[in-house]
C-alpha cells in the first residue's frame, strides 16, 4: 500500500502503538498533500501506518497536551510512483495524532525528531 486506501465514508483507521485507533479523513489527507512540495507524501502512505504501529520515538507535543509525535526512520522515500530515493542518513516520518479526537493531525518528513519529552505509557 503506497497510497492510502480510504473506505466508503472517506476515512481510514490506523491502529497506534500507545493511543488506540486514530482516523484520517480523505479531505485531511488531500490538505496535507495539497502543496506542490508535499505531493510526494501520497506515494508514502504506508509509512503513516507503519510509523503509528511501530514508532522509533513517541514524544509529547510541547503545548497541546493531547497531541503526540510518532517518529519512524526510513532509509528510502518515494518521490513518485516509480522513483524511490535514499537520503544520506535516511528520513524520519513524523505523524502527529490527537489522542482526544482520535485523529491524525498532520504528517511530514524530517531529518531528525524534535527534542521533547518522551512519551512513556
Amino acid at each position: 500500500m503506497r497510497e492510502i486506501s480510504f473506505g466508503p465514508g472517506g476515512k481510514v483507521v490506523f491502529p497506534t502503538k500507545h493511543h488506540g485507533d486514530v482516523t484520517l479523513s480523505q479531505g485531511k489527507w488531500r490538505t496535507i498533500c495539497s502543496e506542490p512540495e508535499r505531493q510526494y507524501y501520497r506515494f508514502n502512505g504506508e509509512k503513516v501506518a507503519t510509523t503509528l504501529i511501530n514508532p522509533d520515538y513517541v514524544r509529547h507535543h510541547r503545548s497541546e497536551l493531547g497531541q503526540f509525535f510518532y517518529y519512524k526512520r526510513y532509509q528510502t522515500i518515494r518521490i513518485s510512483d516509480s522513483v524511490e530515493v535514499s537520503p544520506g542518513n535516511g528520513v524520519y516520518f513524523a505523524v502527529i495524532i490527537d489522542s482526544v479526537t482520535k485523529r491524525v493531525c498532520t504528517v511530514y518528513p524530517v531529518a531528525k525528531p524534535k527534542t521533547g519529552k518522551e512519551f512513556k505509557p
